[in-house]
């Protein structure tokens, strides 16, 4: 359910556009970037529950994620054995054809600010673009304003799909300005 906007409301949807020129994203010091295995699952729950406030199980984890037949790949960052982020490669050909789904991004409270979603999000665009897609899409809540922000810091632009999308998004401008004299 999107917790800022109120039952009802679809999820606000992003676009980018194309999927040329994008950055590279390398790893902060210490840390890999590399498809999730099996033996991530208990570690990618605990980072979703931690990064969403969310009840999330390893067998969630494999459900939705490594065993979902729409789920290309699911990337992790991490540090020697430890899990800090997250990001899968989503293909819904019904709702987004040609398009590649970014999905479930996270990062754990511990690790913010280290460009280790960034590093992810990356993983999957140049995943989108390996495999031919056009472009790419991602859903997000109204209140996850620095989500937000590094989305649209990779290019990504808000599509308005439902009646009440342009006062959401004037509203998620505001929270962001707002946040950035705070800063």
């Amino acid at each position: 359910m999107n917790r800022e906007s109120g039952p009802g409301l679809p999820q606000l949807l992003m676009r980018r556009p194309h999927l040329s020129g994008l950055p590279e994203h390398p790893a902060p010091d210490g840390t890999a970037i590399r498809p999730a295995t099996d033996a991530d699952c208990d570690a990618v729950a605990v980072l979703l529950s931690d990064a969403f406030g969310m009840e999330w199980t390893a067998g969630r984890v494999r459900a939705a994620l490594t065993a979902n037949p729409q789920v290309d790949t699911v990337y992790v960052a991490t540090q020697g054995t430890v899990v800090l982020a997250t990001a899968s490669a989503r293909l819904d050909h019904d709702a987004f054809p040609g398009s590649g789904y970014v999905h479930w991004v996270g990062t754990s409270v511990a690790a913010r600010r280290q460009g280790l979603g960034r590093a992810v999000c990356i993983a999957v665009l140049r995943r989108f673009a390996d495999i031919g897609c056009d472009d790419a899409v991602l859903e997000t809540d109204d209140d996850r304003i620095a989500a937000i922000r590094l989305y649209m810091a990779l290019g990504f632009e808000p599509e308005l799909r439902h009646p009440e999308d342009a006062r959401r998004w004037s509203r998620v401008r505001w929270q962001m300005s707002e946040n950035q004299r705070e800063a």
